[in-house]
């Protein structure tokens, strides 16, 4: 090449820099980010990187200053750096990725203002990758960039192109629809955060964030999953470590065949019983055919050919007895211990024993986790799901059932009443609800103490009419530590002895706390002659992720699996009526509890319209997770890494595989459309509960 060709073409380069700098600056931010995230980013990044980056480009090229211009550019390359950087804070604080309708939250960040620096800090090798882009355009990009001269022709190119990038690469996402979820359903029909990113980048995953649940804009798109290069293993690496069982007397099989032996109440069992016939868990619904609504339609005829589960030996086991029903903030199996929680030991022990429970982690940390438990559906991506409902019918919460029954129903949580909405949910699901601020008097710490609660509300319930009560403890928040959790230094000198990094003797100590509260619990009960009248059911609503994952698994005394292990966790279903612990080696999860409970408790409820699954029933479970990878009894499937792991030594075909992740789909779709479409209200008749006999 000639020396003057070579001069020529150096005349383009200030334009060119200008035009491509924030599309560079993206597409790193995008690779840094999917480094962070684990995730191999798919080739639909870099095209949206291109697209968002000529668009900003021809905004920061419009002004004819050339200063003006240069301080635009700075302003977007750094501004959306900041974008990724609190992405990777708040995912590293909460584990999830912060979707648009969290900012209704913002104003209780004063809370974790602690967390927030320390998240920060400990995140540094990651971010400073981060300023790169912004140290490489102040001191060299803007020195290029103010050598181009201003052009109408350039910015008309610019944003052009971008338009023709993002039509282009839509067109090759709308065609594409290979995998278990399609690219081709992300984009159009379902959000998910967790999915997106990995397939479009963080961009645009915020972008489909904005146009799926702010500006309510989706397409209706089904199609038949492709299987396309699925591994299959012959088991799972990591055998996980069930909470310890002081020789139990009946089990459940992971099967679908129960023990007739089982006994789990202070009930007589004749010699020669009478044969039960078990019927469909289902109420007598109308799902009509010709239904205008085209999703109301396509809701009918799903929900009326689902399978419901049927009644079993367990059906009604609690009824008429009270219910406590508990959601444990950050709990883990791993803090049930003989001796610094000698009262969950018991009851972890004593009662139903779940040996292959799980807690996944959602999109809204604390708020899904409890709406899960509480509700037996996957919460909507996007959105705030318990706030969501707020002004739905809500038939099947507890509150409302037995409120209907003539119990008290009342709702407790020992923080600020008005956190994530749940002024307004918890009314929804048929509460009389008390938190700071409305009614819950106990001392203002960070966090508060579990056994407070207990110690001012138990005596406004317990008594001679039925109660059922909901709690939302607090006390196992994080941070862990003795500097900046109360209850972790109150009960510090009872962990010192432990042989444990200082963040794990913090957890155990935040821990014990909702040990005491339920020792209290307890001891209220049984002064009132109702301990053995009652259930207490606890979960949590997501594992400990304010510990670090070395930490976590200096908890657990092994190093955890991450995709399935980690959020392996403990249901205490106990009651002082059982005589002796129950077993159970179904794989169930969160979403299982409400229907569970409601089989217990004899409840009237139609298990079609519950997304979860009754644990004692016959059919088949699924856990499933935000990246719907999901454990049914046979194998276990990665959705990330596209991964089978046979559970089972039987023969897994392509048709087995393909069903079940249809049906994982259509869990997480239905349960959006019920709420969305406020379905409970829409196909219940007012008068639903005096029909059941």
């Amino acid at each position: 090449m000639k020396m003057h060709d070579i001069r020529r073409w150096k005349r383009y380069i200030p334009k060119l820099t200008e035009l491509f700098w924030i599309s560079l600056s993206i597409l790193f931010y995008e690779l840094i980010f999917a480094v962070y995230y684990r995730n191999l980013p798919s080739g639909y990044v870099p095209l949206f990187s291109l697209a968002f980056g000529l668009a900003f480009g021809a905004i920061a090229m419009l002004p004819k200053k050339s200063r003006t211009r240069i301080v635009l550019q700075g302003i977007f390359t750094g501004a959306i750096g900041f974008v990724y950087i609190a992405q990777v804070v708040y995912h590293r604080i909460f584990g999830t990725l912060f979707i648009v309708n969290s900012l209704q939250g913002a104003g209780d960040a004063m809370y974790f203002a602690d967390v927030l620096f320390i998240s920060i800090f400990k995140s540094l090798p990651i971010l400073l990758f981060f300023f790169v882009p912004i140290f490489i355009y102040v001191v060299f990009v803007r020195k290029i960039i103010c050598r181009s001269n201003h052009t109408t022709v350039s910015v008309v190119a610019a944003a052009l192109t971008a338009v023709l990038i993002t039509s282009f690469t839509t067109g090759l996402v709308v065609l594409d629809k290979s995998g278990a979820v399609s690219p081709r359903r992300l984009y159009l029909s379902e959000f998910s955060d967790e999915l997106s990113s990995r397939q479009f980048g963080l961009l645009q995953t915020m972008a489909l964030d904005v146009r799926f649940n702010i500006l309510r804009i989706q397409f209706s798109v089904q199609e038949e999953v492709v299987l396309d290069d699925i591994v299959i293993e012959e088991s799972f690496t990591v055998t996980p470590t069930d909470v310890d069982i002081s020789e139990p007397s009946n089990t459940i099989p992971a099967s679908s065949e129960t023990s007739e032996s089982t006994t789990a109440s202070q009930t007589t069992v004749p010699t020669e019983p009478e044969p039960i016939v078990y019927v469909p868990n289902i109420l007598n619904l109308s799902f009509p055919e010709d239904e205008s609504n085209d999703a109301l339609s396509e809701m009918n005829a799903y929900f009326s050919t689902k399978e419901p589960t049927m009644t079993n030996e367990y059906t009604g086991l609690f009824e008429g007895k009270n219910l406590i029903l508990i959601t444990a903030e950050g709990f883990s199996k791993y803090a049930i211990d003989k001796d610094l929680t000698p009262t969950l030991y018991m009851m972890a022990n004593e009662g139903f024993v779940f040996n292959h429970f799980y807690t996944p982690v959602w999109g809204v940390s604390t708020s899904d986790g409890e709406y899960v438990a509480t509700t037996g559906l996957i919460p909507k991506s996007g959105v705030w799901s318990y706030s969501y409902i707020s002004d739905n019918e809500m038939p099947f919460a507890f509150g409302n059932q037995f409120s209907a029954m003539g119990y008290i129903s009342k709702a407790y949580h020992n923080h600020t009443y008005t956190y994530y909405n749940r002024h307004k949910s918890y009314p929804a699901m048929g509460y009389d609800y008390k938190g700071i601020g409305n009614g819950l008097d106990v001392k203002k710490t960070w966090p508060e103490s579990d056994l407070e609660m207990i110690e001012v509300t138990g005596p406004e319930f317990i008594g001679d009419t039925p109660f059922h009560v909901y709690y939302m403890t607090v006390s196992g928040h994080l941070r862990y530590s003795f500097s900046g959790n109360f209850i972790s230094a109150k009960n510090k000198a009872l962990v010192e002895h432990l042989d444990k990094s200082s963040a794990v003797k913090a957890y155990y100590a935040c821990q014990m706390e909702l040990d005491f509260a339920m020792a209290e619990l307890i001891r209220q009960l049984d002064a009132a002659g109702q301990l053995e009248n009652t259930v207490i059911a606890i979960s949590s609503d997501h594992y400990p992720y304010g510990l670090e994952e070395a930490e976590f698994d200096e908890l657990a005394g092994h190093q955890l699996e991450k995709n399935f292990e980690m959020y392996e966790n403990a249901f205490i279903l106990w009651s002082a009526s059982m005589l002796s612990p129950v077993v159970v080696d179904t794989y169930c999860s969160s979403l299982d509890i409400a229907p569970t409970l409601s089989n217990l408790f004899g409840l009237p409820f139609d298990s079609r319209l519950y997304v979860g699954s009754d644990i004692f029933s016959d059919s088949e479970k699924y856990v499933v997770f935000k990246d719907r990878s999901f454990i049914n009894s046979s194998f276990m499937y990665d959705a990330g890494a596209k991964k089978v792991i046979k559970l089972l030594d039987k023969e897994l075909t392509d048709e087995d595989l393909k069903a079940a992740i249809e049906h994982v789909n259509d869990m997480f779709r239905y349960s959006s459309k019920i709420i969305e479409e406020d379905y409970y209200d829409y196909i219940l008749p007012d008068d639903w509960r005096s029909q059941q006999t």
